[in-house]
């Protein structure tokens, strides 16, 4: 059925809650699991708070340890779940881009067969204001894409 599975990440409990689903499915179905986490450099979107900083160094060093962050929370969890799984960091370009848009670019790189991703499930304004890239990768995906929704608190 599903033989390389690509799980969107970025320590968020929806992500949290997703990445469980998608190591406990890679192991059922004996797939390949490849989680991705899409660095965002607050640069993009708030120009004016990279020029609050120090210096780019300071901010692109603030950024790498947010990454390894990532990447640990991700590691444990699939420690504890008791599967192995590919770390993928996707830098994100341009302000242009979403981060479902580079979720989709690298699944078609590495033939991912499905893109589980979590979500808030929120509705109406929040989810207007808070955009939804879940919705994205649903409109846009040219491949099966899983949403698990987080257990509402």
């Amino acid at each position: 059925m599903y033989r390389n599975i690509l799980v969107a990440f970025d320590a968020s409990q929806p992500s949290e809650t997703a990445l469980i689903h998608a190591a406990r499915l890679a192991r059922a179905l004996g797939a390949s699991l490849r989680v991705a986490y899409v660095e965002v450099d607050p640069a993009l979107y708030f120009p004016l708070m990279a020029a609050a900083l120090p210096s780019v160094a300071d901010m692109q060093h603030g950024l790498g340890a947010e990454t390894l962050a990532v990447r640990e929370a991700a590691l444990g969890i699939l420690a504890r779940e008791g599967i192995a799984a590919d770390f993928a960091t996707l830098p994100l370009i341009d302000n242009h881009t979403h981060i479902a848009d580079r979720v989709l670019t690298e699944a078609r790189r590495v033939g991912a067969d499905l893109v589980i991703t979590g979500s808030h499930g929120r509705r109406g304004l929040a989810r207007l204001a808070l955009g939804s890239e879940a919705n994205r990768l649903l409109q846009h995906a040219d491949r099966p894409v899983l949403v698990v929704k987080s257990p509402n608190p």
